[in-house]
Parts: structure tokens; C-alpha cells; sequence
């Protein structure tokens, strides 16, 4: 190995851990960037007279420096900020969300997403996030975020769910022709459940228990006669049923099929006719108080997106200021066999290249796939100390083969001068 070779040696050591400080130095610069991925600088030496490799004039197996050989990215998973906003989301676990175009999708952690002005679930860059549209989780398409139902749809079901006090006293079912206040003083319960008809307008029905004798009630339900015509103030009774409980305060499920309401309401704001089923079969029968504990019903009335949502398995729902929530789509999620085998393309995105092997596209929260978080974010997973501590260690590397480098020339020199 002749002396010159040192010349060729460090200037490959300086050029290596020139590229590793500024690899240090783009971590350290997005250490804020939403899910970003830090890069860590892989060094590669190189021996002189490799075939087909990067080599110098050298005797046979003798080092000739070193090069910048990759700079791995770590998919180490960041921490979860939570920020309150309904399309910030945060996926915990394997996978990426999918970018740009179906065929050809990029690959992204970073959950700060946006509505286009076409209205289209969108990167912060303006790239389409892909999922499912819909209740549809077979084609995957760009989400559009409008295409959502908004419109007033009528209640066909309602089920309450809730408890009768088994120590209530017997009570008489009021005839015919009675006030409100008249079945209100004679119900053993009153609960109230609301409703809306196919124009959308909300009405409440009450429904009244009765107890006929242990174990044994009647239910009715009633709605105000300003709602079907008959008057303001003018109870009308839409349908009624019978409640049996066994002696541990549970309806049998032979019993189940009876315990349900079938009612019709004819409307006054020339609404369609209602076709109600009033579900009881999930009462019980303890001591302890009567009370309504939940109840749904599929009705609701029209309303504007006033907001989104995002559950665990990736389904987005618009918020309507209606208070119910719509269904928009699924985001997908996509994983890979070798995440080392992606690219980094900027703004947060990465291409897959043969060396990631398949990839499989899915549900958040399923199998394999990571859960999704709505409301909060994935940040970096740069650790800004550890980033300190390689920039001194490569700072250290540069100035000792700038050192070499300076030995080296002066020593070339000297040898110069001696031939003189």
C-alpha cells in the first residue's frame, strides 16, 4: 500500500460521515413531522481490488476506506399526541394508509388528513387517501366525503332498554278516553322515546307500564293527538303488548316474540304512515327503580355535516348537526412483508419496491392490522438526544480524517522534497 493511498482513504472517510451528519441533520430537522421515520446512516467499508466493487491501487485485501453503503429507515412507531380533531388519526400497530391512486398506491403514517375542495378525504399534500365508499369494503377508491345520506329517514324500530321495579304496586289500565294525566297517575313507569316520521320531524312517544300482577305488565304507547291530528293535548294510543318475566326478572325467550309493539301513526304534516316495531324483549324485571337505561331507534331527521369521526377499524362517519352519524366509508389500511423494502419519495410517503414483497390491503383493527385511533396523530419517532450523540460521534469521525488527510499531504510533501 503506498502512501498516496491514504489521500484516496480519507477522503472517503470524509465524504461517509459528511453524508452521516446530514442525515443526522434531516432527522433532527423533522423531528415535529407528523409520523416521520428517522434514518440511520449504514456504513460500508471497501477493500481494495474487490471485483465488481468499489476498489483502488491497493495490495489484495487491504482496506480502502469507507462508504455511505444506506441510510435504513427505523418504522419504529411514535408516539400517540391526541389532538382533539376528527380527521387527525393516528394507526397503532402494523400498516400504512394508502396514497394517489389505486393501482399504484404510496404508502404514508402520517394521519393529518384534509377534505378537498371536491371533497375528497385527502393527504395534508392534497393526494386522495384511499378506502372504501360506503358500506363497501371490496373496491378500493378514493373517499368521497360527501357522499353520505343527509336526508330525514322515518323510524321503523326502537329498542329500549331498561328496568320495571318488581316492587311497584298492581295497577289498572285506564279506559278508553282518558287524559294524559289520567294514564300518567295510573302507570306504575312512564318513559318517553323519540321518533321521526319520513319528513324527518321529531315527535315523542310515551310508553306506559302497567303491572297487571307479579311478573306480569301491560305496555302501551301513546303519542300526543297534535302529531296525528287529533288534537292537542289528546293521547293516542298506537299499539300495545304484554310483558311476562320469569321469577329472575328476565323475559323467556318463548315469551320474546310477544313482547313487541306493532304500531302505526298516520301523521298530520302529511308525513308517510309510520310502520312502528317497539322492541321490549331486553327489559327486566329487578328491584332497585324504573329507568331507562339506553334506547336506539334507525330514524333521523335531516341535518349538515357538522364533522367526522373516525372508529378503530377506520370507519368514517359524518357528525350531523342533527346529532345523529352517517356512514362515509372505511379508510384501508396496507401491510407489507418487509417494510424495509419501501422508499422514501418525501412528504411523508413511501413507494414499495420489489423488496417489500407483498403487499396486503385490509380493515384496521383485524387481523394482522394495526388499530386505528381517530382524534390524534402519530409524531416522529426522532429521539433528539440520541440524534446528539451520533452527530458528535460522526463530527468526531470527519475531523480525525481530515487529520489523515493533512498527515498524509505533508508527508507527500516532505517525500517530494526530498527528490529535489
Amino acid at each position: 500500500m503506498r502512501i498516496e493511498s491514504a489521500l484516496n482513504t480519507s477522503r472517503e472517510g470524509l465524504t461517509a460521515h459528511g453524508q452521516a451528519i446530514s442525515l443526522v441533520g434531516d432527522n433532527i430537522a423533522n423531528a415535529s413531522t407528523p409520523a416521520f421515520k428517522r434514518g440511520r446512516a449504514e456504513f460500508v467499508d471497501i477493500l481494495g481490488e474487490v471485483a465488481g466493487g468499489r476498489n483502488s491501487e491497493v495490495v489484495t485485501g487491504a482496506g480502502d476506506g469507507v462508504y455511505l453503503g444506506r441510510a435504513r429507515l427505523n418504522f419504529e412507531g411514535g408516539a400517540i399526541d391526541f389532538t382533539g380533531r376528527g380527521l387527525d388519526v393516528a394507526l397503532a400497530g402494523n400498516g400504512f394508509f394508502m396514497v394517489g391512486a389505486p393501482a399504484t398506491p404510496l404508502y404514508t403514517r402520517a394521519g393529518n388528513f384534509q377534505v378537498s375542495s371536491e371533497g375528497l378525504l385527502t393527504s395534508s399534500a392534497g393526494q386522495p387517501i384511499l378506502g372504501y365508499q360506503g358500506a363497501d369494503t371490496e373496491t378500493l377508491v378514493p373517499i368521497n366525503m360527501l357522499q353520505v345520506n343527509t336526508d330525514a329517514v322515518a323510524t321503523t324500530i326502537v329498542e329500549p332498554f331498561g328496568n320495571i321495579d318488581a316492587g311497584l304496586l298492581v295497577t289498572a289500565v285506564p279506559p278508553a278516553g282518558s287524559t294524559f294525566n289520567d294514564i300518567n297517575n295510573a302507570a306504575s313507569f312512564v318513559a318517553s322515546q323519540s321518533i321521526y316520521d319520513s319528513l324527518g320531524e321529531r315527535h315523542d312517544m310515551n310508553l306506559c307500564f302497567f303491572k297487571n300482577s307479579p311478573n306480569n305488565w301491560t305496555v302501551q304507547a301513546y303519542l300526543n293527538g297534535a302529531d296525528t291530528g287529533a288534537g292537542d293535548g289528546v293521547p293516542v294510543l298506537i299499539g300495545q303488548t304484554n310483558l311476562q318475566f320469569n321469577q329472575n326478572g328476565q323475559i323467556d325467550p318463548a315469551n320474546a316474540a310477544t313482547s313487541v309493539i306493532q304500531g302505526t301513526a298516520t301523521w298530520a304534516n302529511g308525513a308517510a304512515q309510520s310502520n312502528l316495531t317497539i322492541d321490549l324483549k331486553s327489559f327486566t324485571q329487578f328491584a332497585g327503580g324504573s329507568r331507562i337505561t339506553n334506547a336506539s331507534q334507525d330514524g333521523q331527521g335531516p341535518g349538515e355535516i357538522a364533522g367526522y369521526e373516525v372508529d378503530q377499524n377506520g370507519g368514517i362517519f359524518a357528525v350531523l348537526d342533527s346529532g345523529r352519524r352517517a356512514q362515509v366509508g372505511t379508510i384501508g389500511v396496507a401491510v407489507m412483508q418487509n417494510v424495509d423494502g419501501l422508499q422514501r419519495v418525501g412528504s411523508s410517503l413511501f413507494e414499495s419496491t420489489p423488496d417489500a414483497g407483498q403487499v396486503v390491503v385490509g380493515i384496521a383493527g383485524r387481523g394482522g392490522f394495526g388499530a386505528l385511533q381517530g382524534g390524534a396523530l402519530e409524531s416522529s419517532n426522532v429521539d433528539i438526544a440520541d440524534q446528539f450523540v451520533d452527530m458528535i460521534v460522526y463530527q468526531r469521525g470527519y475531523q480525525a480524517n481530515s487529520q489523515v488527510l493533512s498527515a498524509a499531504s505533508e508527508i507527500i510533501k516532505g517525500t517530494i522534497s526530498l527528490i529535489r
